[in-house]
């Protein structure tokens, strides 16, 4: 199972998740968020993390600029879009750099099949949220039984995940490849490791 930590603003931080077997560790690039970043600390941030964990940008409806300056000025090597961006533009930046991967974020909606089907051409993987009215993160769960009938991708489920959510979803007969946690490994805004640690070992049996 692939697990995603997101949400990191802190060296602090950072440095206490890179020494967890963890596949990926996301940094929002959205001023709306309490958890954002600039381009400065996700240069920083992006720069501590190893080769082997994929260093994850979140966007919602960049422009091809604000993706140049991320690619060129950063170590990210991942994508994720987290608004209402047409198809177009994750093409494009999939033809324009080759070795960043590309995540589509979508939310767990009844439309959710139509969707996935209009962007599977363009993306590596999908992360399907609690649908909500703002962009980002909302802490909610939503009822994962609307992944019943989602087969033959990959995707990661977020949207509120903590430990007890993670043990329930294990015991679904569901067909997800991981996980995206952000606020279930937080204690007042800040990432916890005894929780971080609670969940790989929950995810990873280690």
């Amino acid at each position: 199972m692939y697990l995603k930590f997101c949400g990191f603003k802190s060296k602090e931080d950072v440095l206490k998740a890179i020494e967890l077997p963890i596949d990926a560790i996301g940094f929002i690039h959205f001023p709306n968020s309490r958890r954002h970043c600039d381009m400065n600390q996700i240069q920083q941030l992006t720069t501590l993390v190893p080769s082997y964990i994929d260093r994850v940008v979140v966007l919602v409806n960049p422009d091809q600029t604000q993706i140049q300056n991320l690619v060129t000025h950063t170590n990210i090597n991942t994508i994720q879009f987290h608004g209402n961006e047409p198809i177009e533009i994750m093409k494009w930046t999939k033809s324009q750099y080759p070795h960043i991967k590309v995540i589509k974020a979508l939310p767990a909606h009844q439309k959710l099949q139509d969707q996935i089907v209009y962007y599977k051409e363009a993306v590596d993987f999908f992360i399907i949220d609690t649908p909500s009215d703002q962009f980002g993160g909302t802490g909610q769960t939503y009822d994962w039984h609307l992944l019943d009938n989602i087969k033959g991708i990959s995707f990661l489920i977020a949207g509120g995940l903590t430990d007890q959510h993670i043990k329930h979803i294990q015991h679904l007969s569901l067909q997800h490849s991981g996980y995206d946690v952000a606020s279930g490994i937080e204690i007042k805004h800040h990432k916890d490791v005894k929780k971080m640690k609670t969940i790989v070992n929950i995810v990873k049996g280690e």
